[in-house]
């Protein structure tokens, strides 16, 4: 048995949040969740992002389509003495956002993830890997309805995410399916102004309630009776429910230069834990079964041509608490990260080779 089996499989939807990536018989090389569940967020906003200058100027059927090249680098890393021990992260991803608009309305999407640390990693099984992502197929409606008087724009999606990481696959992730309602308005404010608020439950499906190992932590389990499979459980519990509201805002300054903001919450429902029910304990113990994070992004984007943007992204995804249980200021701390966007738009790359 590799791990404690989840009970109703095919009653609890798995998660897009992960704790492992598959490991080298010698060590733990995973892929820590908030590494990836900080690429998902990043991703999961600049896929909802309004982006004023496709509006329906553009009436290409792949509009919306992207190439994106990225240089992120967490800003701890500009402080050497910010913890006791310098851990600097530089990495560079390719991320690949094909979408396909059927009328005006309807669109399918998906995205795939290519990321290298040039850093020395701690997260890779081998020096110099590059891992891949997960795959993320999205089936959306924009403005379903519009609320009469307010004007607020009501539009939805859902989100199928498959274990194509390694992270995802140490977690067991089968399959994550993610619903979203989304209401936006728009104001003339200089040149466009949006504001949005959002909501998306993402029910997970493991194969257990917990991450697994690719070779045992105890080496010599072979030789005992009960054998390795015990010793093939990391322990970690797997989240079977994600809740993420957030706001966020798009400014539109010039035709070539815009901001967006943004900001939520995360709260990630666990496993229930097993196993500790013989512990006699003489204080009370309140039972540990969510986590809780919060994102902030900035983004600083421009529009030099029809096929390019280039952008400036910050980005803070953090746990609630930490390590010695105070709060982590959630706008700006140790999991900070600034990257630098090169975003290729199909539709006008295509156009500029006279493509239709």
């Amino acid at each position: 048995m590799r791990g404690k089996s989840s009970p109703g499989l095919v009653a609890r939807l798995g998660g897009l949040v992960v704790c492992l990536m598959l490991v080298a018989p010698e060590a733990t090389a995973g892929k820590t969740q908030d590494q990836a569940a900080a690429a998902e967020q990043e991703q999961e906003q600049q896929s909802s992002k309004f982006d004023p200058f496709l509006g329906s100027a553009s009436k290409k059927p792949w509009r919306g389509s992207q190439v994106i090249y990225s240089n992120t680098f967490s800003l701890i890393s500009l402080d050497r003495s910010a913890e006791l021990t310098y851990n600097p992260n530089y990495s560079m991803t390719w991320s690949f956002r094909p979408r396909w608009w059927f009328g005006d309305n309807f669109f399918l999407r998906a995205a795939l993830d290519v990321t290298r640390e040039l850093t020395e990693a701690d997260q890779t099984t081998y020096s110099d890997e590059a891992w891949l992502g997960d795959l993320s197929v999205v089936a959306g409606l924009a403005r379903l309805w519009t609320i009469p008087v307010v004007g607020i724009d009501l539009s939805g999606d859902i989100a199928f995410t498959f274990p194509t990481s390694k992270a995802s696959q140490a977690s067991t992730l089968v399959l994550a399916v993610a619903p979203r309602l989304r209401l936006s308005k728009s104001f003339p404010l200089l040149k466009s102004l949006i504001l949005g608020a959002n909501l998306r439950a993402t029910p997970y499906l493991h194969r257990y309630t917990t991450g697994e190992l690719a070779s045992p932590r105890i080496t010599n389990c072979s030789a005992s009776e009960a054998g390795c499979g015990a010793f093939l459980n990391s322990g970690s519990r797997n989240a079977f429910l994600r809740l993420t509201p957030s706001l966020d805002a798009t400014l539109v300054i010039f035709d070539w230069m815009g901001v967006s903001l943004a900001y939520g919450w995360i709260v990630d429902w666990l496993h229930s834990a097993s196993g500790g029910e013989d512990v006699v304990s003489w204080v009370p113990q309140e039972p540990q079964n969510q986590r809780y994070y919060s994102f902030f992004q900035l983004n600083v984007f421009f529009d030099p041509t029809d096929y390019l943007e280039v952008g400036l992204n910050l980005l803070t995804y953090a746990p609630q608490l930490a390590p010695d249980s105070s709060y982590y200021n959630p706008l700006f701390n140790r999991y900070t990260t600034l990257s630098v966007d090169v975003i290729l738009r199909v539709d006008g790359f295509i156009a500029l080779f006279g493509g239709k």
